[in-house]
């Protein structure tokens, strides 16, 4: 009689272990922002960038990544909150460098995104960057979604479908 307990614990705890790994196949989105590296003076954000990798074909050209974040399983309405912050001490006091993004998902119908990033660079004060509804048609295409050409940041998303081993 015991054993049958231990048995039925055993498969019980199996049972929820396996589920808690499970991948679950949906949408997920990325999301990549850049800052120019100073080292080429003719460097633009191209308005797109096709196929997963983003950060070789835009390092080659002169930017350098700052943020890449990837969010599973993504519904209409989700708001991702995306920030990379560096406080950094100069002459006695602290100053950021980095961004912080809060990027609203649209997924019915056309997929779009919209939302709001304030982007920070040492010396250079607090810019507000609003991102106006950007679509992103296609899966693979890393798509523009702010640029501030003030202080050479910009921001890409990419939606691509398939599994991740998160609920």
């Amino acid at each position: 009689m015991l054993s049958l307990f231990y048995r039925t614990m055993f498969v019980l705890c199996f049972c929820f272990t396996a589920g808690l790994s499970t991948a679950y196949a949906g949408t997920h989105v990325h999301f990549a922002a850049f800052f120019n590296d100073g080292k080429n003076a003719n460097f633009t954000f191209p308005a797109t960038v096709v196929g997963d990798d983003v950060e070789g074909p835009l390092a080659s050209q002169g930017a350098e990544m700052m943020l890449f974040a990837h969010s599973v399983f993504i519904h209409d309405g989700d708001v991702l909150n995306l920030q990379n912050d560096t406080l950094r001490e100069i002459d006695g006091g602290f100053k950021d460098f980095g961004l912080n993004c809060q990027v609203t998902m649209h997924t019915t119908g056309d997929w779009k995104v919209s939302g709001m990033c304030e982007t920070f660079i040492t010396g250079n004060g607090k810019n507000q960057q609003v991102i106006m509804p950007t679509a992103l048609p296609k899966e693979l295409i890393w798509y523009k979604v702010f640029e501030d050409k003030e202080q050479g940041l910009a921001g890409y998303m990419m939606k691509e479908e398939g599994k991740d081993f998160s609920k």
